[in-house]
This record gives C-alpha cells, sequence and structure tokens, in this order.
C-alpha cells in the first residue's frame, strides 16, 4: 500500500499525496523542500527533505551548483585577487525557503552566524560535499574551527567577531519550557536582548523549533515570558545530570520592549 502524506501550507496543511505528487509540486514551485510533511512514525510535522522517504530525492535534486549561483561565481573568479584565501574565497550556497543563494565565503557565513541571520540548522552546500549538510555537521564550522579563525589575528576577522549585535551575559534562573505539548524544566545560562543560551531537560528538541519559555525572576531581571526558536545545540561534555547534557541557544522571536529593555540595561552593567 503506498503511502501517503499531508503537507503543511499557509499554516493548515494539504494532501494526502504520495512521494512523487509531492516532489512534483516541489519541482513546479507549488512546495519547497523546507516545508513540512507529517510523520505517521514520529507522530510530528518532519522537514520534507529530512524525512526518510525523501531523503534520496532531495540529495539527488540538490546536489549540483545552481545556475544563478555559477554565474555569481564566475563574475566573482573573474576579479577576485591571484592568491588563494581559504576564509575569502566565496565557494559556499545556502538553502533558504527553497532556494539557493551564494557564492559566499568561509568568513561571511561565520558573520551570519555571529549576526543571527543564518543558523547552525541551516543547510549549506560547497563543491567538496556530496550532498547538503546541515552547519552543525560539518567540521569546517565546529567551534574549535572558528575558534582557530578568531585567533588567527586577521584584522577582518576580528572585526566579524567584535560586532555583536546583542551584548550577552552570564546569567542564572530556572526556567519552565513549553513546546506545545510538554512541559520541562531548565534553567538558563547566559542571556542577551536577543536570545539566550539555556539548559533543557530535554536532549532532543532540535535546531528550528518553536518553544515557550518562562524565566524566572533572577540576577536583576524580572520575570518574563518569551517565545523562541532553537538556533544551536551543543552537547556538553562530563556532566552529573541529564539537564546539564545539552546547551541549546534560543532567539527571543517575541519578548516585550520592557523585558528587552531590562535584559539590555543588565548585559550593559556586566560587561
Amino acid at each position: 500500500m503506498q503511502t501517503l502524506f499531508y503537507v503543511s501550507l499557509n499554516g493548515g496543511h494539504v494532501g494526502p499525496y504520495s512521494v512523487e505528487t509531492i516532489v512534483q509540486k516541489i519541482e513546479g514551485g507549488e512546495h519547497v523542500w523546507t516545508d513540512y510533511v507529517y510523520c505517521e512514525a514520529k507522530a510530528d510535522w518532519v522537514v520534507i527533505m529530512e524525512h526518510p522517504s525523501f531523503a534520496d530525492k532531495f540529495q539527488a535534486s540538490s546536489v549540483k551548483t545552481p545556475a544563478k549561483a555559477v554565474d555569481e561565481h564566475t563574475v566573482f573568479n573573474a576579479e577576485a585577487p591571484k592568491h588563494d584565501d581559504k576564509y575569502k574565497e566565496k565557494a559556499w550556497y545556502i538553502l533558504k525557503e527553497g532556494n539557493n543563494y551564494g557564492p559566499f565565503s568561509k568568513l561571511e557565513l561565520v558573520q551570519m552566524l555571529q549576526e543571527k541571520t543564518m543558523f547552525e540548522y541551516d543547510y549549506v552546500w560547497h563543491s567538496k560535499l556530496n550532498a547538503w549538510k546541515r552547519v552543525a555537521e560539518l567540521d569546517e564550522y565546529s567551534a574549535e574551527s572558528i575558534r582557530a579563525m578568531k585567533e588567527s589575528g586577521l584584522s577582518e576577522i576580528a572585526e566579524v567577531f567584535f560586532r555583536r549585535r546583542h551584548a550577552r551575559a552570564s546569567y542564572g534562573c530556572s526556567l519552565i519550557v513549553h513546546n506545545n505539548k510538554t512541559v520541562f524544566k531548565g534553567r538558563s545560562m547566559e542571556i542577551s536582548s536577543g536570545g539566550a543560551g539555556i539548559l533543557i531537560d530535554n536532549p532532543n528538541l532540535q535546531p528550528g523549533q518553536n518553544l515557550f519559555l518562562h524565566f524566572q525572576p533572577g540576577d536583576g531581571v524580572p520575570p518574563f515570558n518569551a517565545v523562541c526558536t532553537v538556533v544551536s545545540k551543543q552537547m556538553v561534555k562530563d556532566t552529573k545530570s541529564a539537564l546539564d547534557s545539552v546547551k541549546y541557544g534560543v532567539k527571543f522571536t517575541s519578548i516585550s520592549q520592557s523585558v528587552r529593555e531590562s535584559i539590555r540595561q543588565f548585559t550593559q552593567k556586566a560587561a
């Protein structure tokens, strides 16, 4: 019996469709690979390109340089200096909302990560890769690799790390976390007016998920609620409890202006 899937569309869903029909609709522009299908096995919505039934088809359709990107790359190579700079070579492409963007240099991608216009769960591609990969999967963008860039001493790289949109500060308080299904306990480690670094007693949350957070009062910031998106996930080694095993980076998507200002003042004082 053929498996059928519902597909997310404008806050609702359409279908059910077969795998072949959904692929045809993606090729025709009705859907994109970053839309969601409902997975019966997980009883949850899953990004199309990540579902086992679609993974091979996504890679087969995507592992090639977009025509537009080739043109841009050709223009860049014609004007580029002859010396090869591994941080400045424009050879990386980004997948956003089903569209390919690029080429970008590694330095530009790191700057996007710093400014939170690109996240660890976004997909990128380089000619040396055999498939689109999440940023978090690549050693090229690991914490160690980015730290080596930061410590290289090159002025342009130092400027990227110096310019941070939101000041951060250590901030400890307990949290209540909700994902529209389950309530979890957690605690914060650091905070900025744009987001926070938090520990949650669930190691299975994924970048891209939306969460509702309730921050208890702590360190001069009043209690507040925030809607956020998980933008990074980092395993913490040598811990004594499940709560300490994973650190999540979250971006605030909805927070009151008065709370944002309180956080800004707190981080400035702590700097």
